[in-house]
């Protein structure tokens, strides 16, 4: 009842996984990742163990076998979808054939699509279309979820969405793998709120893009009048921000928190 991708970043050497339904906090079911090793989604009548399962698997299995050991042992694996991709990049994908309708996947370089009860096969296609793009692995993989939602995304609705990267060389906290791992639980809206906390978690933790201040007088100066505050600085510190401003320049990301009406 879901769609989602997972994907490998041979440049950066991250995996990710990201997922959108019409079902509570998808993210706490369906994406699993653990650098060096891979990243699974488990949906459709999710089997939760897949996640940690199949990530012990993938320690010493390609995605195909780790895939095939999963669903050899499950009396409901016609019922089941799950993807993967291991830590050479090589992706796998299984439907089961009692998933619900619309319900298939496509496995592309370095990625899997994959989804059912599904508006029909363009959300698969549109999605594919986006991560065989060039870009950073987690903007492809929002970029696929808002382009699966343009073609009708999940049948029943939106309600959660979710996006997990980890990462061999950068990590957002000291003793951990996870580059990313940002979730929204429950909303009308899920995607646009997602793409927000992006910016957010962007912001906080890896701004390296940096904008001249004065070249964004207008949109700043409209945040501050909207927002009550009588300096660019008071607003950062409210967002918790005011350390990407310096120099005469603010962070890429930084300039889209403060004027996003938050």
């Amino acid at each position: 009842m879901t769609f989602s991708v997972v994907a490998f970043d041979p440049n950066e050497k991250k995996w990710g996984v990201g997922v959108a339904s019409r079902f509570l906090s998808v993210g706490s079911v369906v994406p699993w990742a653990k650098a060096g090793v891979g990243c699974i989604a488990t949906q459709s009548y999710a089997n939760y163990s897949y996640g940690p399962e199949g990530l012990s698997f993938l320690k010493s299995h390609s995605s195909k076998e780790t895939i095939q050991m999963l669903t050899s042992k499950d009396a409901m694996a016609p019922k089941r979808q799950v993807a993967a991709v291991d830590s050479s990049g090589t992706p796998f994908a299984f439907t089961g054939s009692d998933c619900m309708d619309y319900a298939g996947h496509i496995v592309g370089q370095n990625y899997s699509v994959q989804g059912n009860i599904l508006a029909g096969p363009s959300v698969l296609e549109a999605m594919s279309e986006e991560m065989s793009k060039e870009g950073k692995l987690e903007e492809r993989i929002l970029s696929a979820l808002f382009a699966a939602e343009r073609q009708g995304g999940d049948r029943r609705g939106r309600q959660s969405a979710s996006i997990l990267v980890v990462s061999d060389e950068d990590h957002f906290e000291e003793g951990s793998d996870i580059f990313m791992d940002i979730r929204v639980e429950d909303a009308k809206e899920p995607l646009p709120e997602l793409k927000r906390i992006m910016e957010v978690w962007m912001a906080t933790f890896f701004e390296k893009e940096y904008v001249s201040i004065g070249d964004n007088k207008e949109i700043i100066e409209r945040a501050l009048r909207e927002n009550g505050f009588e300096s660019l600085e008071k607003l950062a510190e409210f967002r918790n921000v005011e350390f990407n401003i310096k120099d005469g320049k603010i962070g890429r990301h930084t300039i889209k928190v403060i004027t996003s009406g938050l």
